[in-house]
């Protein structure tokens, strides 16, 4: 599933290509994804609007518009957006379609069809938003914020750091690799955390995060950018899908366990 970096770097990619532009006309090609609004009430408000800002929440793509509406997207386990000179492109896992002013096309194609397109009100979207926890890359993430909301849990780290409502943009990937990076097990109490360790993955969160969208995210199979280019972030990373080889820093073997049914990949050495 396509974490915050590799949300961050689609937004970055759009806001440099389309922002000022107008949406001509568009089409929902499946409505799987608009999540019971109808296709023909999102292809009307789209219509003739002009992009103002390109932003985002967590794992979801806001393409906010001239009307105040938000055309919010989350790409799912699979799903990606290209821009192309064609609406071909779009095939059978095709899902919205969208003609710019200046002949060229976004496609939000999905072969899952796990995510979700809906224009928003810019009240339905601050409800939205306003059940979600801090960005981990903003002023809200802090060790503070962290021994406050983990006080007295007995639920596992990593169970945590997936959780939205917890922290938004953290997904399976960037977990493991944060608590490696920050020598916490990721089954351990999140209550047992302490002042020092909160602040150590604090730390880790931002620059994994950061590092990360430097390298234009993360690809296995399934994420690629605007111009359909794989993230080589995968190149860097250090636990993630890397059991039973050697731990990076201690280079004992790597483990995987379960936690959120997620695969968990951890150093038993390192974080113990």
């Amino acid at each position: 599933m396509p974490e915050l970096p590799e949300v961050e770097t689609l937004r970055v990619d759009l806001e440099r290509e389309i922002r000022g532009r107008t949406l001509r006309r568009s089409a929902v090609l499946q409505e799987r994804m608009t999540r019971g609004q109808p296709g023909a009430s999102i292809v009307q408000r789209l219509k003739g609007q002009r992009v103002e800002a390109l932003n985002r929440r967590g794992k979801y793509l806001l393409i906010q518009l001239c009307s105040t509406d938000t055309l919010l997207i989350h790409r799912g386990m699979s799903g990606n957006m290209v821009l192309s000179e064609t609406s071909e492109l779009a095939g059978p896992h095709g899902h919205l379609v969208m003609e710019l002013d200046d002949g060229r096309w976004l496609t939000l194609y999905d072969p899952r069809g796990f995510g979700e397109i809906r224009v928003l009100t810019s009240e339905e979207l601050e409800g939205r938003c306003a059940r979600m926890g801090p960005e981990p890359l903003g002023p809200g993430f802090t060790a503070d914020y962290l021994l406050a909301r983990w006080s007295g849990r007995t639920a596992p780290l990593k169970a945590l750091l997936l959780d939205q409502a917890m922290v938004a943009g953290l997904g399976n990937i960037y977990s493991d690799e944060c608590l490696w990076a920050a020598g916490l097990h990721p089954t351990r109490p999140a209550g047992s955390v302490t002042r020092a360790e909160a602040e150590r993955l604090q730390h880790e969160v931002q620059r994994v995060l950061t590092e990360a969208i430097a390298h234009r995210g993360t690809t296995f199979s399934d994420a690629f950018d605007l111009y359909g280019k794989p993230g080589s972030h995968g190149d860097h990373l250090k636990v993630f899908h890397r059991a039973p080889g050697p731990c990076p820093r201690c280079a004992g073997p790597l483990a995987q366990t379960r936690v959120s049914n997620r695969g968990t990949s951890f150093c038993p050495t390192c974080q113990h």
